[in-house]
């Protein structure tokens, strides 16, 4: 029974011996590509560092003139087109500021009339009393003198005017009623 005990323990002893004798050629065999391996690159980032840049050359004689004359047309066929919408902008805007003059203009004419229609009543009380003077009470609405009444319609007039744009006068009815 030693024997046959001596002769299994001397097989595994042969067997362990063959797993690492070809477990230390495979690391040997793995120690020498990655040594390989790591000369190339540096042999190559080496050779990159030493080599100069070589640009290629095309294949046809190229006529630079003729190319930055093609890029300065280019250059400004756009620039004008910006500059087209750029003076499209400019007149709209042009425009709507004398669209919005004229609405600040019609704002203040209608608050003229509307302070005519206050002085009008006031103008007429004292011309339709003929002789008799009243005493002012302090309920009573104070009359404006006539001065200031003479004032307002011509302003009233001018602007209309100013704003139709035409040189003639204005006949007073029309000019009193607002459009």
């Amino acid at each position: 029974m030693n024997f046959i005990f001596g002769l299994i323990v001397l097989a595994m002893a042969i067997i362990a011996m063959r797993v690492i004798w070809a477990t230390l050629w495979q690391i040997l065999a793995v120690l020498k590509s990655a040594s390989q391996l790591i000369k190339l690159k540096m042999a190559q980032r080496s050779l990159r560092a030493s080599v100069p840049v070589v640009l290629p050359c095309l294949p046809h004689p190229v006529d630079w003139e003729l190319m930055a004359d093609g890029v300065r047309v280019e250059i400004q066929r756009r620039n004008t087109g910006v500059g087209r919408e750029v003076d499209r902008l400019e007149a709209q805007l042009q425009a709507k500021l004398k669209t919005l003059e004229l609405i600040k203009a019609d704002i203040q004419i209608a608050k003229l009339e509307q302070e005519l229609q206050k002085v009008k009543p006031a103008v007429m009380l004292p011309a339709s009393d003929s002789g008799k003077k009243r005493k002012r009470t302090k309920a009573s609405e104070p009359v404006i003198p006539a001065a200031s009444t003479a004032i307002v319609p011509p302003q009233v007039q001018q602007l209309r005017a100013a704003l139709k744009g035409g040189n003639g006068c204005l006949n007073q009815s029309n000019g009193l009623v607002r459009h």
